[in-house]
């Protein structure tokens, strides 16, 4: 298994029980997200060597994440102990043709305030074969940017790999903000998660169409050429309703489109639900499966997690291996 950093914030993710809306309910059910803390652990019941890079208050609340953290077997040792507070995100499930709703409360975190410190970025990656980050850190401010756009150029710098989600949230910032970060980040990056969406959105690759893999293998064959980038992965979600969904994943490498079957799944809880995907294919990419085996593996842990509650999922390698052997088929080329 490989040693692999993540770069993130840790949010208190508030949920009301039974489908209540947030400006109703009279309590909330507390745990623990954030995009990349929720790879971070699903990465580190795959087997994987996984340390977080990120920063916390020093008070109880700080201290119930690091001891998540430290539960689940993820290195804390570069998560500072920093002023400010935890970042809160409330989510309001959906319920049959009601879409779930997401508040944001993260002004003032801590992590927000640790970003122009000095990191010892050759001790982080010593030893590391990967890094992954996604695109809602440095959505979150300027100085956020500069570290995730440092973070990819030192990376590189020592030939660990480089993933990079683009997970672009239009309540952090425009589509012209993120297209100008990423045009300087994707430079630096190996592995991309990107859908149809993030190259007619934000990438400006034309104007915004029905899915068909055909105009994703275009965008991807492009971005190719132009970012150096060897690998891209994504899925394609058809909502039916908030429960029903359908889903399928896409990988692209040496030029070549591999697709999954189409799944229906039943939802409990999508969060996470990218988060897994990209730790999947991550976790098959660097144990060396073939792409079907990679791209599987991905849809395997993916939909695995939309059957837990919260935002990460705890299925092991095993697990997730019997799952895809049993219910999903090769991919289609």
């Amino acid at each position: 298994m490989s040693k692999i950093i993540t770069l993130g914030e840790p949010l208190m993710r508030m949920t009301p029980p039974g489908f209540q809306r947030v400006k109703e309910t009279k309590e909330f059910k507390a745990t623990i997200g954030g995009a990349e803390l929720n790879a971070s652990v699903n990465l580190a019941n795959l087997g994987h060597e996984v340390a977080f890079v990120s920063a916390l208050p020093g008070n109880d609340l700080g201290e119930n994440v690091r001891n998540f953290l430290r539960e689940r077997h993820i290195d804390d040792q570069w998560v500072k102990r920093e002023e400010g507070r935890l970042g809160v995100y409330y989510v309001e499930e959906g319920y049959g043709p009601r879409s779930a709703k997401v508040t944001y409360d993260r002004a003032y975190s801590s992590f927000l305030q640790v970003a122009s410190q000095e990191w010892d970025w050759e001790a982080i990656f010593d030893s590391c074969q990967l890094f992954h980050v996604s695109g809602i850190t440095p959505a979150l401010s300027p100085s956020l940017k500069e570290l995730t756009l440092k973070a990819v150029k030192e990376a590189r710098e020592r030939n660990v790999l480089v993933s990079f989600d683009c997970n672009y949230r239009s309540k952090l910032w425009s589509e012209v903000e993120a297209k100008l970060a990423f045009e300087q980040i994707l430079p630096y990056v190996d592995v991309c998660f990107a859908g149809q969406k993030d190259f007619t959105n934000i990438m400006n690759e034309g104007p915004e169409e029905s899915f068909h893999p055909q105009l994703l293998e275009k965008y991807f064959r492009k971005a190719a050429l132009e970012y150096g980038i060897s690998l891209f992965a994504c899925t394609n979600r058809e909502v039916r309703d908030s429960q029903n969904h359908q889903l399928q994943g896409f990988l692209f490498k040496n030029d070549q489109l591999f697709e999954s079957q189409k799944h229906s799944i039943q939802v409990l809880d999508r969060i996470g639900g990218g988060d897994s995907f990209a730790a999947g294919i991550l976790h098959g990419m660097v144990e060396d499966l073939n792409e079907t085996s990679v791209l599987d593996f991905g849809m395997a842990s993916s939909i695995l997690k939309h059957t837990v509650k919260g935002d990460h999922s705890s299925f092991s390698e095993d697990e997730v291996f019997g799952f895809m052997n049993a219910h999903l088929h090769d991919v289609v080329r």
